[in-house]
């Protein structure tokens, strides 16, 4: 026999836990193991093909030809107006800001 303290603070007492108790958990712990690894494996063998299945067809039904190696954000962009000139603004000097 086996003894535990099961408890805390005032209420702690010992146990008696019989050898075959225990062996009947850590087998019931174990079989649980394998059953999520299994369950997780066979979970595996669906979802791995359909994700590449999936990310296949997202390639080849995504294509537009020559306009999908630009960035998706200036594809559809106006053109622009020939008055408005764009820059870039920089401070270069801390003091004078």
């Amino acid at each position: 026999m086996i003894r535990v303290v099961v408890g805390s603070g005032r209420f702690v007492r010992q146990m008696r836990v019989p050898f075959w108790a225990l062996a009947l958990a850590g087998g019931a712990v174990i079989l649980l193991g394998f059953l999520l690894l299994a369950f997780i494996a066979s979970l595996a063998i669906f979802i791995i093909p359909a994700c590449l299945i999936g990310a296949g067809a997202a390639h080849w039904l995504g294509r537009t030809g020559t306009s999908s190696r630009e960035p998706i954000f200036t594809r559809n962009r106006r053109p622009h107006d020939p008055n408005v000139i764009e820059g870039e603004y920089r401070v270069l000097d801390e003091r004078r800001r």
